[in-house]
Parts: structure tokens; sequence; C-alpha cells
């Protein structure tokens, strides 16, 4: 597996620890996030997409997989937490693609994995 960026390193170990201010340093002001066919757009918004969707639903990450190609990295993730799992599969993987600008996170897309390409 790859070593990842700082910033991307910090997504998760700030996800699992749920300590919200680290894991909005981790973000560009201006980022976006697409998870679940939502668009969240700039710091504010994905602020409560953090505090709602992955510090309320204290959603815990182990990274599976990773990969980079031309700057771009691709995080296959083993996700659990405090959400309705019905009929997803266990362990149940999201593939998380970052997108980095001076160091931060500027584009987050949360997509289950076709583990055929990446």
């Amino acid at each position: 597996m790859i070593q990842l960026p700082n910033a991307v390193k910090a997504y998760f170990s700030a996800s699992n620890e749920e300590r919200l201010d680290s894991l909005m340093a981790a973000f560009d002001e201006d980022a976006y996030v697409f998870d679940d066919n939502r668009e969240f757009r700039g710091i504010e918004a994905i602020r409560h997409w953090c505090e709602s969707d992955i510090l309320g639903a204290r959603v815990r990450f182990e990274v599976t997989d990773a990969t980079e190609q031309d700057g771009t990295y691709a995080v296959i993730a083993s996700i659990d937490g405090d959400f309705d799992k019905t009929n997803l599969p266990s362990p149940f993987l999201l593939k998380h693609t970052f997108k980095l600008s001076a160091g931060k996170i500027q584009e987050l897309h949360i997509a289950l994995p076709s583990f055929g390409k990446r």
C-alpha cells in the first residue's frame, strides 16, 4: 500500500477519533465533497456533513487499500458505525477519491468501489 498524504491520513484518523477540528483542518476552504449523490461545497457545508454523517453516526474507517495516480489518491476503506446496515455487505467498503491542493483536500468523492478498475 502506498504512503498517503497527511491530509488524507488526517481525514481517516480524525474521523475515527471524533476530532472535528482536526478533520476540518484537512480540507481546503473551498473544498468539494460528493457523497451518496449529494454535493457539499465550501468548508461550512462540509462541516455540517462531517458533524451529521461521520461524527453523528460514529463512523469508523479501516483503510484496506490505497493507490495513487497522477496526484489523485483512491482509498478503499471498510466502514462501520451507528447507521442502518440493512442490506449492506459485510464488510461494507467505500472508495474515497481525494484530490489535493497545497496539501489539503480540495475534492473528495465517495462511492461504492468498482473492483475491476480504480
